[in-house]
C-alpha cells in the first residue's frame, strides 16, 4: 500500500481539473465582462437597425397615415421630410446602428449582473429600454409629437420600439452567450446574489429616471 505525505496537496487530474478536495479558481470575470459588451455590442448594431430605423420608419409611415395630410412635406425632428423615404432615411438607419452599437455595450455590461430566468430579464429590459427610449425619444419640444397623432399612438409607437430593441438583445444575447460560452473557460453571467440584486437594483432607477421624464413631456403635450 502506497505511502502519502500528509503535507503534501492532493493529485491533480492529468486534464488539469481540480481533484476532489481541491479548490476550483474563480473565473475571469473581467474577460467575461469585456466579451458580454462587445458580443452585445455587435448584435445592437443589427438590432438597432432593424427594429430602431426599419421599424422607427414603419412607425412613422403609419403615424404619416394616420395624421392630418397637412403634415406630408414637413421636416421631422430627426431631420427628414415626413412621408418621404431619401437619402435622409439611410443616414437615420446608420445612426439607430450605431447608437444601437453604443446601447448594446450598455446592455451587454448590465446583463451580466442580472440574475434570473430568462423570460424575467426580457421583462427588466423592455420596461427599462421602453422608459429610457421612450423619454429620449418623445419630446415635447419638437414637432413630431405635436403634429402626428393621434398622440396615444405616436407615443405608443416610440415607447414600444426601444422596449422591442431590449426583448430582441435579451433574446439574442441568451442564444449567444448561454452555456457554453462561445468563448471557452469564461463565464456567461454573474451568478452571485449580490451583484444579482445591484444588477436589477440599477434596471429599476433607470426606468424611474425614465418614466420621470417620460410623464413629463407627456403631460407637456397634452395641454
Amino acid at each position: 500500500m502506497p505511502i502519502t505525505d500528509p503535507e503534501m496537496p492532493p493529485p491533480t487530474a492529468s486534464d488539469g481539473r481540480a481533484g476532489p478536495h481541491h479548490s476550483v479558481s474563480s473565473p475571469n470575470w473581467a474577460e467575461a465582462l469585456f466579451a458580454s459588451m462587445g458580443i452585445s455590442s455587435a448584435l445592437g448594431v443589427v438590432v438597432g437597425f432593424v427594429i430602431g430605423g426599419i421599424g422607427g420608419r414603419v412607425a412613422m409611415r403609419i403615424l404619416v397615415l394616420t395624421s392630418d395630410e397637412s403634415v406630408r412635406g414637413i421636416t421631422s425632428d430627426d431631420g427628414f421630410e415626413i412621408g418621404r423615404f431619401s437619402l435622409d432615411t439611410i443616414a437615420l438607419l446608420i445612426l439607430t446602428s450605431v447608437l444601437g452599437a453604443f446601447a448594446g455595450s450598455a446592455f451587454g455590461f448590465l446583463r451580466m449582473f442580472v440574475i434570473g430566468p430568462t423570460w424575467l430579464a426580457m421583462i427588466g429590459f423592455a420596461i427599462t429600454c421602453s422608459a429610457l427610449g421612450g423619454a429620449a425619444l418623445v419630446q415635447s419640444e419638437g414637432i413630431d409629437f405635436r403634429f402626428l397623432g393621434p398622440l396615444w399612438l405616436a407615443v405608443g409607437l416610440f415607447v414600444a420600439i426601444p422596449g422591442l430593441w431590449g426583448v430582441a438583445m435579451v433574446i439574442s444575447c441568451e442564444r449567444l452567450l448561454k452555456h457554453p460560452s462561445p468563448i471557452p473557460g469564461l463565464p456567461a453571467r454573474i451568478t452571485e446574489k449580490r451583484w444579482g440584486l445591484l444588477g436589477w437594483a440599477i434596471l429599476v432607477g433607470l426606468t424611474a429616471i425614465g418614466l420621470v421624464d417620460l410623464l413629463d413631456d407627456i403631460a407637456t403635450l397634452r395641454r
